[in-house]
């Protein structure tokens, strides 16, 4: 077989910390019922209620891809802020930090490639800024 297919509904929702959205790590699921892929990229679908938001944090290799399924909120990448809603594409290269804040109930698909496991820094995890990988901005 090519393919392996999971729906949303069948996929846990997981959560970090009770102020973030909950995300169902459709790629994980896929790879702990023993299919063969995803390989190169990494897929989640968060669900956030309003003001959830996600930890500011950096992917060291990680190009991420958010689309927005529905609702509206705002996403800060690096100094930047801008408004996110339904329909909107934001590509994030490996480096800048970023966060997601939620202004109602949103659902963003997000992929990130290559798929390689820790890669995030979540920058409150962090003990010394100067403990940052080369090439990743200090916060």
């Amino acid at each position: 077989m090519s393919y392996s297919k999971i729906n949303t509904d069948e996929a846990r929702t997981r959560t970090r910390t009770e102020s973030e959205p909950g995300v169902k790590t459709l790629g994980y699921e896929l790879k702990a019922a023993d299919e063969p892929r995803p390989n190169e990229m990494r897929f989640n679908y968060f669900v956030y209620e309003p003001g959830d938001t996600v930890r500011r944090h950096t992917q060291v290799e990680q190009e991420e891809t958010f689309f927005v399924v529905e609702g509206r909120g705002r996403m800060v990448v690096g100094d930047e802020a801008f408004a996110i809603e339904a329909g909107d594409t934001v590509v994030v290269d490996p480096g800048p930090w970023r966060h997601i804040e939620a202004e109602e109930e949103m659902r963003i698909f997000a992929v990130g490639a290559p798929n390689r496991p820790d890669d995030v820094i979540f920058l409150e995890d962090l003990a010394d800024p100067a403990d940052l990988p080369e090439g990743v901005p200090e916060p």
